[in-house]
């Protein structure tokens, strides 16, 4: 089965391989940032892999829909580059997500909870839209799934959508 194809049953799925984390040191949280003729966009964070414990990793990444999230603990392999007619080159580098946000000190920390962050639209099923994950310094990181586009915020919740119903889900 494809691991970016969106079914009902995914999200209780998703949210247990979430919950790996929970009670683990992060060692380090690398990222699959995209690059277009050498230059970083910045609007997309890419894929996350977390790495923990001796040699655990946790992948987190989109959803197909453009609306919901996915984790496991398969590889994640980087998307191959390839070019758009003569001038143009899109490509991927796995790099170092906490060297690029200095402002959250969390390596070598504790992660003490994480939950999804759960959208429910009008006459919808529910989406698995994030992931906030809390560290033992009180920190928190969310993983965000922004019209295809990746978004890691710190310490900060996505904005309210009017019409939609927005709730956290505890993974315990």
């Amino acid at each position: 089965m494809n691991r970016y194809i969106v079914f009902h049953e995914r999200m209780a799925v998703d949210l247990g391989h979430a919950r790996l984390l929970v009670g683990q040191t992060l060692r380090a949280l690398m990222h699959d940032q995209y690059y277009f003729n050498g230059e970083p966009n910045s609007q997309d964070v890419g894929s996350l892999l977390w790495q923990f414990g001796e040699d655990q990793t946790l992948a987190m990444y989109l959803l197909s829909d453009g609306e919901s999230v996915g984790a496991d603990q398969a590889e994640l392999q980087l998307p191959a580059s390839f070019r758009i007619e003569e001038d143009g080159e899109c490509s991927w580098r796995r790099e170092n997500l906490l060297a690029e946000l200095s402002s959250l000190a969390v390596a070598g920390k504790l992660i003490t909870q994480v939950q999804g962050v759960i959208d429910k639209w009008p006459d919808q099923h529910s989406r698995l839209v994030a992931f906030k994950i809390t560290f033992e310094t009180g920190d928190y990181l969310i993983y965000l799934n922004r019209g295809d586009d990746a978004v890691v915020l710190i310490n900060e919740m996505p904005p309210e959508v009017v019409g939609v119903d927005t709730r956290l889900e505890v993974i315990v």
